[in-house]
């Protein structure tokens, strides 16, 4: 009767064990995929004149990005800029 519980017993044991390891598979995807949609939403930063148009509830008027908006992109002349003149406050403040 002792040996009928041990291997009751051990058998819940490994399928317990069995249970969690194929969750830990399969849960490690699950997170990752969230982790790439944010990493692709912190690439598509809006340019400052963009983001002080629609802090206004406004749309940019300059041309460069009003073109590269209807082609469903962000204009790279105003990203970059931004980008540079951040570069060069950094380089001062050294």
């Amino acid at each position: 009767m002792d040996s009928y519980l041990n291997d009751k017993t051990m058998k819940l044991i490994k399928l317990l064990g069995v249970t969690a390891c194929s969750l830990a598979l399969l849960a490690g995807p699950a997170f990752g995929a969230d982790d790439k949609d944010a990493k692709e939403k912190a690439d598509k930063k809006l340019p400052a004149c963009c983001e002080k148009a629609k802090a206004e509830g406004k749309e940019c008027t300059h041309r460069c990005c009003v073109a590269a908006k209807k082609e469903g992109k962000v204009c790279e002349k105003c990203l970059n800029a931004g980008k540079k003149k951040d570069e060069t406050k950094k380089e001062e403040s050294k």
